[in-house]
Formats: C-alpha cells, structure tokens, sequence
C-alpha cells in the first residue's frame, strides 16, 4: 500500500487528544460549572441528551468572554504526548491534519493554532461586536455532522473519503469511522473499539503513524 492512499488525517479531541478531563469539563472548572458539565456529559455519554443540550447549557457561561481568554484557560489542560511531531510528520508527507470534534470550535481552534491542525469542527457561540462571546448557540454541531464536515474539506482538496482516516475514542467518532477509509479507536470506550479497523492503548500520539497501513513511520 503506498502512503499516497491518504491524504487527510481526521483527530478526535477530547479524550483523543485531550487525556483524563475534557475540554468542556477543563473550562468549566474555571468558569464555576464543573458539576453541572460533569453530569450533562454523563448524560450525552449514556445518549440520554444530545450534543445541542450540551451546548445550551454550557454556551451560557461563555457570556462576555473572549476567545484569547479561552485559550488562557486552555494553557494547562493534559494533552496526549507527541501531538507536534505526528502533525508534522504527516505534513511533511503531503497529508494534512484536522481536528474533527463536538467540542466547541473555538476551542478546536486554538489547538489548530497550537499544533499545527489546518481546521476544526465544532458548535459555535455568538460573537457581538467587541469580540466577546453572547453565550448563546450561533450553530450545533452533532456527531452526525462529522461526516459531512471532513465531506466538504475532501470536497475543497479534490479527494475521496477513502483516502481519509480518522482517531477517536468514543461513539461520537462511529458516523465517521463508518464514513473514512480507515479508523483506529485510541484510548477508546468499548463502542469505539469494536466499531474501528483497529484500537491503539498509548499515551504518544505517534503509536497511530505505527498502526496505519502505508505509513511505514519508524521513530
């Protein structure tokens, strides 16, 4: 198989590339509401909500925030280990990399600003004019959708979803998983691990470029 088969790579966040706390429980803890985002992500989790509950409730507490005071919050949360090296050695072959997430984009954003990612997925909050978030819900964004974002990126770059694959840990990642050429469920729930091609335990990001047929990646 030669590595010109892929030609997107697709990155799940939390959980993914956020370890142990996700990103909506991170900020939370800093804006007051850690108990109240713990319990509706439970409930998201056991799909007794959807994402769009998630985000009402939390998009409130954005209010009169910006995204530079976000991505202060964001300076300390855990992060999988060699997220730098694996952007960038995929990129110096040719295949870009994207964070596809239920997590807002804004979020998404600074770490594609951070590590390299060329765009992120995501619900949005409203903007007024002073830059500062409304904390109402401008745009949801589900796990049905992901598919449909990374369709319209290949649609952009003239490739096919075949040629995509994509890292998730839980059944958010299963629509895509289903939609892309190749899924590999890291850190993953068990509904992740038996929906993707292969499942990868590891704390360094670089374990996937191991797994992925074509990679041929030797540290």
């Amino acid at each position: 198989m030669c590595i010109t088969r892929w030609k997107l790579a697709c990155f799940d966040l939390d959980g993914t590339l956020v370890r142990h706390v996700s990103t909506g429980q991170h900020l939370a803890t800093h804006l007051g509401h850690v108990d109240a985002m713990a319990e509706i992500e439970r409930a998201y989790a056991a799909g007794t909500v959807t994402n769009a509950d998630v985000a009402a409730m939390d998009g409130r507490h954005y209010r009169g925030l910006t995204r530079a005071d976000v991505a202060n919050m964001l300076d300390d949360i855990p992060v999988i280990d060699d997220i730098v090296e694996t952007v960038g050695w995929l990129k110096e072959r040719g295949i870009p990399s994207v964070i596809c997430t239920l997590a807002w984009r804004f979020v998404g954003e600074v770490f594609t600003d951070r590590y390299g990612f060329i765009a992120s997925s995501g619900p949005t909050l409203r903007i007024g004019r002073g830059g500062e978030f409304s904390g109402e819900v401008e745009m949801d964004f589900t796990e049905d959708d992901k598919p449909e974002f990374i369709r319209s990126l290949c649609g952009a770059r003239g490739i096919s979803l075949s040629e995509v694959f994509h890292v998730g840990d839980s059944r958010s990642d299963i629509p895509l998983f289903n939609a892309v050429g190749y899924s590999v469920a890291l850190n993953g729930t068990r509904e992740a691990v038996e929906s993707a091609r292969v499942a990868l335990e590891t704390d360094s990001l670089l374990d996937v470029l191991r797994v992925m047929p074509g990679l041929e990646f030797e540290r």
